[in-house]
């Protein structure tokens, strides 16, 4: 092998130059400039439904791990994956990679699953499948239930057109006493109420059970810190509603990144 010092030498004869310099040229350390990608890992698991339905042709399935360790924010998508059925029907497979400096281990993360299929919500997990930290798993199964396309026509706004709901509970945070948040339906396809201290208004979608409420707008009274926070987190929540249930004078409203429904109970004419 040629030492360091002796390539490093200035003077050297013309002959053997060529030998010389190839031989120093192979004592040469590897160039680093192909960087290691970062590391990824991946949480897995199977989508399926119980109903013995086939999913159409265009059928969409889209399968996301977000954190959702704020109720009152929507959620942060970390991983996601959308693929079509092509023809094929549950259970379908999926992997989600993720980078793991990009998880916090105090922070709640958790996966759900949508369907889509003739330009509605067909199926949707209704519960939160919790993953990778607090001792949670990194492979889940999740049985998604009807949103209402897979299983009925779509029905019209007037299921709850004409009704009033006062909120009980905002997804597992409780609700301030007296705040009185409201939920109305005073017409097809329109939206209205009380925020905690404001009053909102604003288009509604209803298909099945599946529900979307358009932009809002209200009123912009002042009102204690903690009754604003309150409607600020209500506001954001109606945002992100998919769909809803209703139990006789019970509505549940299920939302995007939130662990549990909005609950309201029917306010008396």
């Amino acid at each position: 092998m040629i030492s360091d010092s002796l390539c490093a030498v200035l003077s050297i004869p013309a002959l053997g130059l060529v030998s010389l310099v190839a031989a120093c040229a192979s004592n040469t350390p590897p160039s680093d400039s192909s960087a290691t990608p970062k590391e990824t890992k991946a949480v897995t698991g199977t989508v399926a439904y119980r109903e013995r339905i086939a999913l159409p042709a265009d059928a969409v399935v889209q399968v996301q791990l977000s954190d959702v360790s704020r109720a009152d924010a929507p959620a942060t998508v970390i991983a996601e994956t959308t693929f079509t059925a092509a023809g094929r029907q549950v259970p379908f497979p999926f992997e989600l990679r993720y980078r793991p400096d990009r998880i916090e281990p105090n922070h709640t993360y958790a996966v759900r699953a949508t369907i889509r299929g003739e330009e509605r919500l067909l199926f949707t997990t209704d519960v939160a499948h919790h993953v990778i930290t607090r001792g949670n798993p990194d492979e889940v199964s999740l049985m998604l239930v009807s949103a209402g396309g897979g299983t009925q026509p779509p029905s019209e706004a007037g299921d709850l057109s004409g009704t009033s709901w006062q909120l009980e509970d905002l997804g597992g945070a409780g609700v301030i006493d007296n705040s009185m948040a409201t939920l109305e339906f005073p017409e097809s396809g329109r939206v209205a109420g009380r925020g905690s201290c404001n009053r909102f208004f604003g288009g509604v979608e209803i298909s099945g059970e599946s529900i979307k409420f358009g932009q809002l707008g209200s009123t912009r009274m002042a009102c204690p810190e903690a009754v604003m926070n309150q409607e600020s987190r209500y506001f954001q929540a109606l945002e992100g509603a998919e769909r809803y249930t209703r139990n006789g004078d019970e509505l549940l409203v299920y939302v995007q990144g939130f662990d549990k429904p909005l609950r309201f109970t029917r306010m008396t004419q």
